[in-house]
């Protein structure tokens, strides 16, 4: 985290409807944060951006060492500002790219998500003409007054959805479209890399896919309290099995290169997500606990269940149309295996 001994003179966020729909071109979003997941839960506000400001560029700043490669295939996205993973621990080099930032003179500067007091300092020190953050302090909350007040009465609940709510009501726009979405988490694969993912699958599963089975990732690792052992996923597992002869499985090895599951099921290691995401788009589903790896799934495009220890769903559910989470504490492996029926019954083949 940055230090918070830094106080910056204080500045108003946007209040409803200040924001133009014209003259914004050159776009600041922040998320000073080095973990995957919240990496890919900026991707909604990319799009977004790009639907609203087509004619823009769009800088970020991250901590996230595989942000260029998440973000690859965004068509606006221009420059990446890498911060360490403690930034606060390296003052020249947050120095040199807060003056790089200010050189840049920003249109807009976007504090991404609510509660991240690191962002909301690197937003007031961005030097940006305009600055957007949904209200979350008692004093900014008091200077939005009342109009973001009841706009925060109807803000989402999920994670990826800050960004593009504040955007919507600085912009005064409707909460949601007209058919009533809101943009989905993307990580845009390219042609050859979709190729290589099916090539990969049919490699790991010694033939090519068919339509009598139906191939699910696993990827039994997470970290903290989210994490469930070994033991409780190869009796989930097996009682999948046992419910659903037509499940195949392929493990998804965590960084440290190393089976959870004693090597039953083909395994695949790489430390690039793109790889990675390529393969999972080509299977049938994918069941994991609250991680990263969940969020890339969901963003690759395959049907994602997450298994979640926390009662925390709303907030970082997987949120694709086909995706679904279940609360297990407290649950037995078979319990939850029961529990995920309708969702392996609704993947498609």
């Amino acid at each position: 985290m940055i230090s918070h001994g830094v106080r910056p003179t204080h500045r108003h966020l946007l209040g409803i409807g200040e924001l133009p729909p014209r003259d914004i071109f050159r776009i600041l979003l922040l998320r000073p944060n080095h973990r995957l997941g919240n990496t890919l839960l900026l991707t909604p506000l990319l799009t977004e951006l790009e639907r609203r400001y087509p004619g823009a560029e769009i800088d970020l700043v991250t901590g996230c060492e595989a942000a260029d490669d998440v973000f690859a295939g965004f068509r606006q996205v221009r420059h990446i500002h890498q911060l360490t993973r403690r930034p606060g621990h390296h003052p020249v080099h947050l120095l040199r790219t807060l003056l790089r930032l200010r050189r840049n003179r920003y249109d807009l500067a976007i504090d991404s998500t609510r509660g991240s007091r690191s962002g909301r300092l690197l937003l007031f020190l961005s030097g940006a003409r305009h600055l957007l953050g949904l209200p979350s302090s008692k004093r900014e909350l008091r200077d939005g007054g009342s109009a973001w007040q009841a706009a925060l009465t109807h803000a989402p609940s999920h994670f990826s959805l800050d960004g593009v709510y504040a955007l919507r009501c600085a912009m005064g726009l409707p909460f949601l479209d007209q058919d009533n979405t809101w943009p989905p988490m993307r990580i845009h694969l390219r042609a050859e890399e979709q190729a290589c993912g099916r090539t990969l699958l049919t490699d790991l599963l010694g033939h090519a896919p068919d339509g009598d089975h139906q191939v699910i990732a696993l990827f039994p690792n997470a970290t903290g309290n989210k994490r469930l052992g070994g033991e409780w996923w190869l009796t989930l597992v097996d009682a999948l099995q046992a419910a659903h002869p037509q499940l195949r499985f392929i493990e998804m090895l965590p960084a440290h290169g190393q089976s959870q599951l004693q090597l039953r099921f083909p395994a695949f290691y790489s430390s690039n997500v793109r790889r990675m995401a390529a393969l999972l788009a080509q299977c049938n589903g994918y069941i994991s606990a609250d991680c990263g790896v969940m969020h890339l799934a969901c963003a690759a495009g395959v049907p994602t269940l997450g298994l979640f220890t926390r009662d925390n769903l709303t907030r970082y559910r997987p949120r694709g149309p086909h995706d679904e989470a279940l609360c297990v504490a407290d649950r037995t492996p078979v319990e939850v295996a029961a529990a995920a029926a309708p969702f392996l019954h609704a993947l498609p083949r």
